[in-house]
């Protein structure tokens, strides 16, 4: 089974306040994206790797890929405006004999090697797609627009998604193909009716959105 991983790259990081990509935000003495391309060229499980770096950035991306003797690496490109967008550019450069393809976010740099392989586990079992996920644990209101709370809702069933996300490429491509955007890629190929297992996920996935959660993660390794 060909697997092929997109790592997205390509996020502007804002809500960190630096003069630079989110990638390129300091994960202890290297940028963010050393650690999860170094965990997934280190893992058996990926054939190889489309790097979607911000635009502008490809040669400094390709560079950290260089430092660290990541031989998966096939192509990085320029990503899109959207995150959906920016798949796209990463499966234009995933051949058309791959089998699955796995996509993951940058911004959680911490990929326990397990999780991989409970991702990609359900696509030898007929399901389109696999998404680690966390139960939520949090009780959930939705507010309005004064401050108001307009409603409860059930935790029951609702769990918070991770990445990597692994699909058929088959599927994913046309979930890809047909437009729109979305936060991740199982909501495109639900969209089109496609079957996708939520499996465990990790705590250690953590989302780099802000100062904070960097300096969490970094104590983390």
């Amino acid at each position: 089974m060909s697997v092929w991983a997109i790592l997205v790259a390509a996020g502007r990081g804002e809500r960190l306040g630096l003069d630079q990509p989110k990638a390129f935000a300091k994960l202890g003495a290297d940028p963010l994206l050393a650690e999860p391309l170094h965990r997934l060229d280190e893992s058996d499980w990926i054939d190889a790797i489309v790097l979607v770096a911000p635009p502008g950035w490809e040669e400094p991306a390709i560079l950290v890929a260089e430092e660290l003797g990541c031989g998966k690496v096939s192509a990085c490109v320029a990503g899109g405006e959207t995150r959906a967008d920016s798949v796209r550019a990463g499966l234009a450069e995933v051949p058309d004999d791959a089998v699955v393809v796995l996509v993951h976010d940058a911004a959680r740099p911490l990929l326990p090697p397990e999780v991989i392989e409970r991702v990609l586990a359900p696509l030898s079992e007929g399901w389109d797609g696999a998404v680690p996920g966390l139960p939520v644990a949090d009780t959930l209101k939705r507010v309005g627009a004064d401050g108001s709370v307009a409603e409860t809702l059930s935790r029951d069933g609702l769990w918070a998604v991770q990445t990597p996300q692994a699909f058929v490429a088959a599927v994913l491509r046309a979930a890809a193909e047909a437009g729109g955007d979305a936060t991740d890629c199982a909501t495109l190929v639900e969209a089109r009716g496609g079957r996708v297992k939520v499996v465990p996920g990790d705590t250690r996935l953590l989302k780099v959105t802000t100062a904070d959660d960097l300096a969490k993660i970094a104590s983390w390794l």
